[in-house]
């Protein structure tokens, strides 16, 4: 216990830390009150300042930061109003409807609560009244409040314990929080969606927010301002595998610091973030995004490791005396015999690699060969096209000349008459050359992540990632030696590189 906990410090200190600066128990002191957040807060301190009575704070998933921004809000009320502030905050309401009241009336009256649940109540209001008089406020926070989702009879209790009065003022300000389902459920109540007019929908991270909230953190846990831990490529990836979840980022980023402390990095890059990734995931220490397109790991697994004696039948291995194994004449020259005849199929082997990698090496030049020769033939096409269009419209001018118009007639040099009011009529050059728009196929990732290189070749250089469900037009497509088939595509409206067919769909655009 004590090893770990140095290897904990010395974790914090490497990095230039004071204090740790991604634990993932909600602390509002390392809260970064910026966006949706500051806008909450702003709307709670509304609520209780004006006596709306009731709040409605939701999230679309779970770890958005609700309960963290409550916690932030009691810190700030605390401040305040020192002892005159009271509050009751409730974290698990699988409760029935009397222990919830007994639950928060021991928060508030601070006094042993009764088994009735109607003296608990009237100690809660005497409670509430003495804070009110004392110019102090009151709230009663209900936290994970979708486990409620199924519990009418305890929301309709909580619902009439907002009607607690006194002077025609509500005695407290109810906050009811959870995830999605609890907005549904409370707006098909309208009896209770009317009593909290206060309401705020937390929503997913967006890729800059998250960069400012990981380097908000380190900054708090005494970090140098000159310097920067966290790449921007790091950053990146981290806010695409959390999607937005700042518990998630917190998490990651987290073990990515350990991972790097680990390696003794100078900075968590690329590298750090997908190992942290993969050990998140349970599967060691290797890259989870360093692998072939087919899916295959590059580096070891853990089945590299487990023990040699596993694979060893013992029961076919002769035992002497002394419980070691027997070695004798005849077991060498069986053991040789095997390994030549091991040596003669890692020939054949090659032999046949070598003849497959011949075949489809030969089969990519053809496939170059003609691609070159339809690419050529669809550039020469309207080239053609435009120089027929070009003489027929130099013909048609020169053939062209108006002559004197007698009798409301025209003439042209061609003999024909056209009467008023009617318009020659078009040549066809116009709509021959009409160029018809572009349509490319696109891909779209079925794969988590998958590479994109420099050139189709497994063997390649990575310049990037792209995860599931992206897509993006195909702009050409080849076969690599080995005969797999590759797609040129351009990331981010710049730059162009290579993606393999096995990690994506093609569809129609």
């Amino acid at each position: 216990m004590q090893d770990m906990q140095t290897m904990i410090e010395e974790y914090v200190s490497y990095w230039g830390l004071k204090q740790h600066p991604f634990l993932l128990a909600p602390d509002s002191k390392m809260m970064c009150v910026t966006g949706q957040y500051f806008e909450c807060l702003e709307r709670l301190r509304y609520a209780i300042n004006t006596n709306k009575g009731g709040v409605l704070v939701v999230s679309e998933d779970a770890g958005l930061g609700k309960t963290t921004t409550l916690l932030k809000l009691i810190d700030e009320l605390k401040e305040e109003y020192g002892d005159a502030f009271k509050y009751a905050f409730i974290d698990h309401p699988t409760l029935t409807s009397s222990q919830m009241i007994s639950y928060i009336t021991k928060s508030i009256a601070h006094n042993f609560v009764d088994d009735d649940k109607l003296k608990n109540l009237m100690l809660l209001k005497d409670a509430l009244i003495e804070v009110k008089e004392r110019g102090g406020k009151g709230i009663i926070i209900v936290d994970e409040g979708q486990m409620l989702c199924d519990a009418k009879d305890v929301l309709q209790e909580l619902r009439t314990l907002i009607n607690l009065m006194h002077n025609s003022e509500y005695l407290h300000t109810f906050i009811l929080s959870g995830q999605r389902a609890l907005w549904n459920t409370i707006k098909g109540m309208p009896e209770f969606w009317q009593r909290l007019p206060v309401r705020y929908y937390f929503v997913p991270l967006r890729s800059e927010e998250t960069k400012e909230l990981v380097r908000y953190r380190l900054k708090k846990a005494g970090l140098d301002e000159r310097r920067d831990i966290f790449a921007d490529d790091a950053l990146d990836i981290i806010h695409r595998y959390a999607r937005g979840s700042p518990r998630t980022i917190i998490a990651l980023s987290d073990l990515a610091l350990l991972v790097g402390f680990t390696n003794r990095a100078n900075k968590i890059t690329f590298k750090e973030v997908s190992k942290a990734i993969n050990a998140m995931s349970g599967k060691g220490e290797t890259l989870p995004y360093i692998s072939d397109e087919r899916g295959k790991e590059t580096g070891p697994s853990l089945k590299s490791f487990t023990h040699v004696e596993q694979d060893i039948d013992i029961k076919r291995i002769p035992v002497g005396h002394s419980g070691h194994p027997v070695k004798n004449l005849t077991e060498r020259e069986e053991t040789q015999r095997h390994i030549r005849r091991l040596y003669l199929l890692i020939g054949i082997i090659c032999v046949i690699i070598a003849g497959i990698a011949g075949y489809f090496y030969a089969l990519r030049d053809i496939h170059d060969i003609t691609s070159t020769a339809v690419r050529k033939e669809e550039i020469k096409q309207p080239q053609e096209i435009e120089t027929v269009a070009t003489k027929s419209v130099e013909k048609k001018e020169t053939q062209e000349t108006p002559i004197a118009q007698e009798g409301g007639k025209k003439e042209v040099q061609t003999g024909e008459e056209i009467q008023p009011g009617e318009e020659p009529l078009k040549t066809d050059v116009d709509d021959s050359i009409k160029k018809e728009p572009v349509k490319r196929d696109i891909i779209v990732v079925a794969k988590i992540a998958a590479n994109v290189r420099v050139r189709p070749d497994i063997n390649s250089p990575r310049i990037a990632m792209i995860f599931r469900g992206e897509n993006t037009p195909i702009l050409d497509e080849k076969l690599d030696r080995r005969g797999m088939k590759w797609y040129k595509i351009v990331l981010y409206g710049k730059r162009e590189g290579w993606i393999a067919d096995s990690v994506v769909v093609v569809k129609n655009q």
